[in-house]
């Protein structure tokens, strides 16, 4: 069984970690892309589409992991401060959180190389500065990367406890 101690440590990094997922959400509608004689586009227009581009269904994937990895930090978080969660629980809801997490996160971090803008341009325009990425192109999976690492110490949870079970056998060994 989890001490108090503990269980205060996890949900606070999992609070910690839903903000840096909720965070990585928002900066998806926050410039990420500019062209000379266009308007800025976000990482969410982006995935929508435009005159010129379509609409990327693995953008919109990407989206909804994010989001359902920053739900499964909330579930966890909850079931930390009720007391209701163990090891096993704790372990593998983090490690789902983790994996959508990084799997939106990289999407939609590569949302401007998935449509095509990129290609679009020449590489002599991103040098010259008529094309290039905004802040949102680089908070995306910034963000995305913290949450994932505040979530770590639960997702190894049940390695840990192993550790410390480990540890104390050695211990009464030696004595």
């Amino acid at each position: 069984m989890k001490s108090l101690g503990e269980n205060i440590k996890l949900a606070i990094l999992e609070g910690c970690s839903i903000i840096s997922g909720i965070l990585a959400l928002i900066f998806v509608f926050i410039p990420a892309y500019f062209e000379d004689g266009r308007a800025d586009m976000t990482t969410f227009q982006i995935m929508l589409g435009d005159d010129r581009l379509d609409g990327s269904p693995l953008i919109v994937l990407g989206f909804v992991c994010l989001i359902l990895g920053i739900i499964a930090s909330g579930v966890l978080l909850a079931l930390l401060l009720l007391k209701k969660s163990n090891p096993l629980t704790t372990t593998l809801i983090s490690i789902g959180s983790i994996v959508l997490t990084l799997i939106g996160g990289v999407i939609l971090t590569c949302s401007i190389f998935i449509v095509g803008l990129d290609t679009l341009n020449s590489e002599l325009g991103l040098v010259q500065g008529s094309w290039g990425f905004r802040a949102g192109f680089f908070l995306i999976p910034i963000f995305s990367l913290i949450s994932i690492g505040l979530s770590y110490p639960s997702a190894m949870i049940i390695l840990h406890h192993q550790d410390l079970r480990d540890a104390g056998k050695l211990e009464s060994q030696a004595n």
